[in-house]
C-alpha cells in the first residue's frame, strides 16, 4: 500500500513539475531521491520506471531512454543508502550528484537546450526544498 501512495505522491510532484512551463524544475527527481533512500530495492526501481514514463511523456522523442536513466538513479540511492547514508545533511550531495548526472546526460545524449543559468537555479531552489520534503516524506511514509 505504501508504494501505491508513493506512486501516487511522485505523481503529484510530477503535476507540479510540469505546472512550472519551461523552468526545469526536477521535483520527480528529487522525490525519486527520498523514496530511493528510504524504501526496498524493488520498491525503488518501480517508482523509478514510474518516474521515467512520466519524465518522457515531457518529451516523447526519447521515451525508453528516461526509464533507463531514473532507474540508475533509483538504484544507485538505494545501493548508498544501504552502505554510507546514516544523516539528513548527505541528502544535499546527493541530490547535487544526481542534478549534475542528469544535466550531463541530458546535454551528451539528448542535446538539450537548457540554460545553464537556469539549471544553476533550479539547483539552489531543489536543495532548498530538499530536506523539507524529506521531512515530509518521513513523517507520512515511514513513521
Amino acid at each position: 500500500m505504501r508504494l501505491f501512495f508513493s506512486i501516487l505522491f511522485i505523481y503529484i510532484l510530477f503535476l507540479i513539475q510540469v505546472s512550472f512551463g519551461q523552468f526545469p524544475l526536477d521535483l520527480t527527481i528529487l522525490g525519486l531521491v527520498i523514496f530511493s533512500l528510504y524504501d526496498t530495492a524493488v520498491s525503488s526501481l518501480i517508482l523509478g520506471i514510474w518516474t521515467g514514463i512520466l519524465w518522457g511523456l515531457i518529451n516523447p522523442i526519447y521515451f525508453g531512454f528516461p526509464i533507463i536513466i531514473t532507474t540508475i538513479i533509483a538504484y544507485a540511492c538505494n545501493s548508498i543508502h544501504r552502505f554510507i547514508y546514516k544523516q539528513r545533511v548527505y541528502l544535499i550531495g546527493i541530490v547535487l550528484v544526481v542534478l549534475i548526472f542528469k544535466y550531463l546526460i541530458g546535454l551528451i545524449f539528448t542535446h538539450s537546450q537548457i540554460r545553464f543559468t537556469n539549471w544553476l537555479l533550479s539547483v539552489i531552489v531543489l536543495i532548498a526544498i530538499a530536506l523539507p520534503l524529506e521531512i515530509l516524506i518521513t513523517k507520512l511514509f515511514y513513521r
